[in-house]
This record gives C-alpha cells, sequence and structure tokens, in this order.
C-alpha cells in the first residue's frame, strides 16, 4: 500500500513524520479506495476473499457504531461513507456468514452485491471531488480519478 512505503520512506530519509493534514489526506485516498472496491459487489468479494474483503474496510471503521473520524471528508462524503459503514456492520454482524467464510458462502447471502450501489455512490460522491495528494498537504484534492474509473 502506499500509504505504507511513504511512511516509511519518510523515516528512512530522516525526514519529520508527516502532518497531521497530510496523513488525513492519505487516509481518506485509502478510504476511497476501499468504498470503490465495495462498489464492485460480488467480483470483488471473491477477487480479494472474503475476509480481506472485510477486514480491508473495518481498518478504517469501527466493527460496531458510529465512526468518529472522516478525515479531509466533507459533510456529504462523511455521510455517504457512514451509510457504506453501517452496511458493512450489517453484514459482518449476519450469523449466516460463518468466520472464516467461502467465496460462495459470503456471496451466496446477497451482502457484496447488496453493497455495492451505496458504495458505488459513496465512491462517485468521492471521486467527483478527486484524490487528494500524498506528498503536500490541499485544501481541495487535486489527484487524478481515473486510477478506479469503470
Amino acid at each position: 500500500m502506499w500509504f505504507s512505503k511513504s511512511r516509511r520512506a519518510d523515516q528512512r530519509q530522516g525526514e519529520e513524520k508527516p502532518s497531521e493534514r497530510l496523513v488525513e489526506q492519505r487516509v481518506r485516498n485509502r478510504i476511497m479506495e476501499e468504498v470503490w472496491g465495495l462498489s464492485k459487489g460480488d467480483s470483488e468479494a471473491a477477487k480479494a476473499g472474503p475476509t480481506e474483503w472485510f477486514e480491508t474496510f473495518f481498518e478504517w471503521f469501527p466493527y460496531e457504531g458510529e465512526p468518529t473520524w472522516y478525515p479531509a471528508m466533507t459533510e456529504e462524503e462523511a455521510s455517504a461513507v457512514r451509510e457504506v459503514c453501517a452496511l458493512m456492520q450489517q453484514a459482518i454482524s449476519d450469523p449466516r456468514i460463518p468466520k472464516q467464510p467461502s467465496v460462495e458462502e459470503l456471496t451466496r447471502t446477497g451482502w457484496p452485491e447488496r453493497i455495492a450501489p451505496v458504495a458505488r455512490l459513496s465512491s462517485d460522491l468521492m471521486l467527483q471531488r478527486g484524490r487528494f495528494s500524498e506528498d503536500i498537504e490541499e485544501e481541495v484534492p487535486s489527484g487524478p480519478t481515473d486510477l478506479w474509473q469503470s
């Protein structure tokens, strides 16, 4: 993941830690990537694997309760991401999904396809605004968004 590589590069070169704002920008970019992946439904669940499909999202959000941090997001983006988070929380607590599910067990529940349109709306909203720089602080995103189109 670029965020991890960047942090190591900062430490290797003896540079100071990235600013709080830069970290927020990088985290928003990672969240945007995760939400984009969820927008692909069953195909992304199969590609990532069911456990990773859940765990990579929950690296950024709590398994239960309201998220408390929406780094570098507008209120509208935070609201859209909150909706995705609520669905993911419902999905991970679904008793039909075993602790270590197969792709078939996960997709049979319908959760990836149920989450996909909500994630797509959230992803599209964030992509409209764009990606933040990973290297310099920005008030508004200036980075390309064509990385995830389609």
